[in-house]
């Protein structure tokens, strides 16, 4: 079953969260190596306190986006076929902000699976990738943003199975003025078959 939410990643890139995790977790390691040595319980309270910081300022970038913007939906009937063409519409409420520009692309990724136990890994394959120009409609309190949508008749359907995937997404990535940049991500099932015309 596709999800049919957005997906984010919320603050756009996910690695200012990886590292402020990775370093939360290196100070919460030193903290607890430590804590029995009594000379150096100070410092490592300290270290640890400082190596929150990364996560706080995230944290108030996410409060701050979440004020400021709702949440975004994408209207597109799903499945789609396999040469669809037609207009998908994402809309998302602005309270506090305002759209500086949208950037739209449709991409398609395969996912397959490879070894077993500690030697089983995914590998990922981004093998369609087209920008596409939106055309955006601002209002007082939202903006809607028409997505002209083209599925090849050549791609691969949607398909899932225990050691392979193929998924279809829609992807946007906005800049903002008045709280941090984000982005959108929504999946959409592409059916076999060719769309008639």
């Amino acid at each position: 079953m596709i999800d049919r939410t957005d997906q984010g990643p919320v603050l756009g890139s996910g690695w200012i969260q990886a590292i402020a995790t990775l370093i939360a977790i290196a100070g919460g390691i030193f903290l607890f190596a430590t804590w029995k040595l009594p000379e150096y319980r100070q410092l490592a309270i300290t270290v640890f306190a400082i190596s929150l910081i990364p996560w706080a300022i995230t944290f108030y970038r996410f409060y701050r986006l979440r004020k400021a913007i709702g949440k975004a939906t994408l209207d597109l009937e799903f499945p789609i076929p396999l040469g669809f063409s037609g207009t998908a519409t994402y809309s998302r409420p602005m309270r506090d902000a305002e759209l500086r520009s949208i950037e739209a692309s449709l991409q398609c990724e395969e996912e397959i699976v490879k070894g077993s136990g500690r030697n089983r890994r995914t590998i990922k394959k981004v093998v369609h990738r087209e920008a596409i120009a939106p055309i955006v409609t601002p209002m007082m309190d939202r903006i809607d943003v028409r997505v002209p949508l083209r599925i090849p008749e050549s791609g691969p359907a949607s398909f899932s199975c225990e050691v392979a995937k193929t998924r279809w997404w829609l992807r946007f990535d906005l800049k903002m003025r008045g709280c941090p940049d984000t982005a959108s991500s929504f999946e959409i099932e592409v059916a076999p078959g060719i769309a008639s015309r």
